[in-house]
């Protein structure tokens, strides 16, 4: 039985994606290589995640990832060919975004306490998001990691520097914000 995608569902899933996108422009530069910290950008899709499931998660992370695109200008990155270019839009947009939802919205019936389920899904949505990014500084970013170090501990370090904050910062704002019981009310799940 497929549940209808109601005009609240969109409304709120367009304003949710615009504050995640408004979001993102604030963000602290931690890492010289292009790693940063916003302020809890992808807390707009661990919410709509939580409040309609993994699936709509997934497809409001990749609208996201479109997003950060325009935002980033949509300058082709500094890779060698056509295969790197697409394994950077996929580990480094498409894929770590989507993966964003679909961790949060498969765990949010972790606990019936929406403030910790969102926490919860934010870690491993971000976490997802990390894990991404780490692959991709394996595969296709490593050629920067310092002669003698290895690339896998140079994509770690590199990702872990921004990500790390960034999975801290997201999970806590979004734990104090659902822990006021009007804000607890917005977010009643809408499908199981």
């Amino acid at each position: 039985m497929k549940r209808q995608i109601s005009a609240k569902q969109l409304v709120e899933s367009g304003v949710l994606l615009a504050l995640g996108f408004v979001l993102s422009v604030f963000k602290i530069k931690l890492v010289a290589v292009g790693g940063s910290v916003t302020l809890a950008s992808m807390l707009p899709i661990v919410i709509l995640a939580y409040k309609y499931g993994p699936g709509w998660g997934t497809l409001c992370g990749f609208v996201h990832a479109m997003l950060q695109i325009i935002e980033d200008g949509g300058i082709a990155p500094p890779v060698r060919d056509a295969q790197s270019f697409l394994l950077v839009f996929l580990l480094d947009f498409a894929l770590a975004w989507a993966v964003v939802g679909l961790l949060a919205g498969l765990l949010r019936g972790v606990s019936e306490k929406p403030q910790r389920a969102i926490a919860v899904g934010a870690l491993a949505g971000v976490g997802g998001r990390f894990l991404c990014s780490f692959l991709s500084g394996m595969i296709i970013w490593g050629v920067y990691a310092p002669q003698g170090q290895s690339v896998a501990l140079y994509s770690l370090a590199v990702n872990a520097s921004y990500m790390v904050p960034e999975m801290l910062v997201t999970s806590v704002l979004g734990y104090l914000l659902f822990s006021v019981p009007v804000l607890q009310k917005q977010v009643a799940l809408e499908a199981r």
